[in-house]
Order: C-alpha cells, then sequence, then structure tokens
C-alpha cells in the first residue's frame, strides 16, 4: 500500500490485478501518534483501497474504524467472514452505524471490537444489538473500555451490563466479553441461548450471590469457562481502607 505497484510492471500486476492476494487484510495503526492524527482519513483511505483491490472477495479485515469510515468497509466488503475492529471510537457515544452496518454482513462468522470509549444512551446492550445483527457468528469477541483506557477511577463510570435475554445463536461456540458487569440473568440468557457454547470468558464484575444451582450446572456445560473474579464491592472495600 506504500507504492509497490510503481516499482515495475510484473509489480503493478501483482498489486493491483490478482484480488485473491487481498482476501485477507490487516493494517495496524500508523507508529507516528502525530502523523495519524493529522493524516487520519489518509490512514482510512489506504485502508478502503486495499479492501477494493480484493474485488469484492475479501473474506478477513483487521484494523480499526469509526463510524464515518465503516459502512464504506462493508460496502467494498460484503464477503466478509472475519472482521476485527482494533479500535472502534464515536465521538457521540452512539453505536447505531457499527450494528447497522454488521447488518449488511449475512456471512460474516467471527467478530471482535474493542470499544475505546464508553457506550451509553442505548436500550439494549451491545451484546443483544450485535447478536441480532449478525445471528450466524462462531466466534465474537467484545472488549470495552477499562478505567485505565478512560483515565479515570473504576467506580466513575457505569461498566456495560450483561443483564438482557440475546436472540438464539446456533452456531456460537466462542463468546468473550472484557471489562464488563454481569448478572445472573445475563449469564442465564447467554447459556440458554448458545447451545453449541464452548468457550466463554468474561472479564469483569459478578456477584457470586446470583450463581444458584441451576445457573451452576448450566455452567457445567461450557467446556472452557471463566468468569469474573471481582464484585462491585471489592471497589468500596478498598476504598474505605484508605
Amino acid at each position: 500500500m506504500l507504492g509497490a505497484e510503481f516499482a515495475c510492471k510484473p509489480w503493478r500486476s501483482v498489486a493491483l490485478e490478482e484480488p485473491s492476494l487481498w482476501r485477507r487484510l490487516g493494517m495496524e495503526k500508523a507508529s507516528d501518534k502525530h502523523w495519524r492524527w493529522r493524516h487520519v482519513g489518509v490512514e482510512m483511505a489506504m485502508k478502503l483501497v486495499a479492501v477494493d483491490r480484493a474485488a469484492g472477495e475479501c473474506e478477513a479485515f483487521k484494523g480499526d474504524f469509526d463510524d464515518e469510515y465503516l459502512p464504506n468497509l462493508v460496502e467494498r466488503g460484503p464477503s466478509l467472514k472475519c472482521l476485527h475492529i482494533d479500535d472502534y471510537y464515536n465521538d457521540y457515544e452512539s453505536y447505531e452505524g457499527l450494528v447497522e452496518a454488521l447488518m449488511k454482513l449475512p456471512i460474516l462468522e467471527e467478530l471482535q471490537v474493542y470499544f475505546s470509549n464508553i457506550i451509553e444512551d442505548r436500550d439494549e446492550n451491545m451484546l443483544q444489538s450485535i447478536c441480532k445483527a449478525c445471528p450466524h457468528l462462531n466466534k465474537l469477541i467484545l472488549m470495552y473500555a477499562a478505567s485505565f483506557d478512560l483515565e479515570c477511577n473504576e467506580d466513575e463510570y457505569s461498566k456495560e451490563r450483561i443483564d438482557g435475554e440475546i436472540p438464539l445463536m446456533p452456531k456460537l461456540h466462542t463468546l468473550k466479553l472484557y471489562e464488563c458487569e454481569l448478572k445472573g440473568e445475563g449469564l442465564k440468557a447467554i447459556l440458554d441461548s448458545c447451545p453449541v457454547l464452548e468457550t466463554l470468558h468474561i472479564d469483569g464484575y459478578f456477584d457470586k450471590c446470583e450463581m444458584d444451582k441451576e445457573l451452576r450446572m448450566k455452567c457445567a456445560r461450557v467446556k472452557n469457562l471463566t468468569l469474573p473474579t471481582r464484585e462491585w464491592s471489592d471497589i468500596y472495600d478498598v476504598e474505605e481502607e484508605y
């Protein structure tokens, strides 16, 4: 993407006329943060050009996007099966654009998203929204911003709550959720709606008192299970010590 097509005719042919070479793309952030802030539009344009070179055959993409550029990626890559968004940021803290874009990827199988700011002002949590938009996923990883990402204390913002029903996910075998607040009803909904779930990893907070006998039996069916070990009361206990 930095001019290989201008080196010679054979290189130009490979760069521009071999869509199969562009089916799986991974583009990291620019290492120079100052350059990135000045030329973020250029960086995003490079990613879209790379997807264009796949001529609609791009199956996997890894990089960062936001609401402004994600629709363009989806339009150029309707055949995406694997999408890793390393840094998804929205100035308005609204994620309807992300959900709408995901709905246009009917054969998406694997999704990973890191949200670099707080998610607010929604009737349902992000897990619910994404499961509705992508019912055929077999692997889903959602990473929410932590307190050190937001440069604040742990008790100064509300973590993403996992507490509602989700649609049936018949193919989902791996689900990982980071920096969230898990509720008993949310855990039950996940276990009931994901019949082939083999790996469940949830990091954040969970009140162990919500784990009853029925829920323990459901958890026992998951081969690889990791649940949060922290509770909100732990934060206040530490504060009282100081």
